[in-house]
């Protein structure tokens, strides 16, 4: 017995004025789905803690935490703190390139630089080359700051670690030096290629 088979339009038919093939409708294609059982059964296992991006937030608000309680009374971020550090280091660097060595926008350095200098803890002067550019120096005030508190934040440091054992910690901060390395330019801000933050984990990766 001979199945009826549907008959596909085609411009062959419309030209024999072919009345069946007019009317015909295109075969249904079905597209398979996956069920909701197959769905719940790929993310049943899945929860937040698998994400790595909810983990490093949820560990730099523990370090917030830690810092703050360590740090001055919790007067201090630890990005204040940094920014004043490389100025112990690096006194006299402009501006620019201050926000480029933490990797932040310009517009959150000034702020930065505003509150600290209102605190007296920094000074900004004109460059003598370029009256564009503005220097930033710790003063004598910033300076003690730091000394003051430098132990008080090594310590924090050590405690968000202390989880870990002398080998993992090493560890750690090997992987998470890569990933920032490798992720740098993916952010709003970047680290400055070449920067003395990238120098100095280049050559402690190739002391080790």
């Amino acid at each position: 017995m001979r199945k009826n088979v549907p008959v596909v339009p085609s411009k062959l038919g419309s030209k024999l004025g072919t009345k069946s093939a007019a009317r015909a409708q295109p075969a249904l294609l079905v597209v398979p789905t996956a069920s909701k059982a197959t769905t719940n059964a790929s993310t049943a296992n899945h929860t937040i803690w698998d994400r790595p991006g909810y983990l490093v937030r949820r560990l730099h608000q523990i370090h917030v935490a830690m810092f703050s309680a360590r740090v001055a009374d919790g007067q201090v971020t630890p990005v204040q703190f940094g920014l004043l550090s490389i100025l112990m280091s690096r006194p006299g660097i402009d501006q620019a390139t201050l926000g480029a060595e933490l990797g932040l926008d310009p517009a959150n350095v000034a702020e930065i630089l505003r509150r600290l200098e209102d605190r007296s803890l920094l000074t900004r002067v004109v460059d003598p080359l370029n009256r564009r550019r503005k220097l930033c120096l710790a003063t004598p005030d910033g300076k003690k700051f730091v000394q003051r508190y430098q132990k008080d934040m090594q310590l924090s440091q050590q405690q968000l670690l202390s989880p870990l054992n002398p080998a993992d910690r090493q560890l750690f901060m090997g992987l998470l030096g890569r990933l920032v390395e490798g992720n740098n330019d993916s952010g709003r801000t970047s680290l400055r290629p070449g920067g003395e933050a990238l120098k100095a984990r280049r050559r402690r990766a190739g002391e080790s």
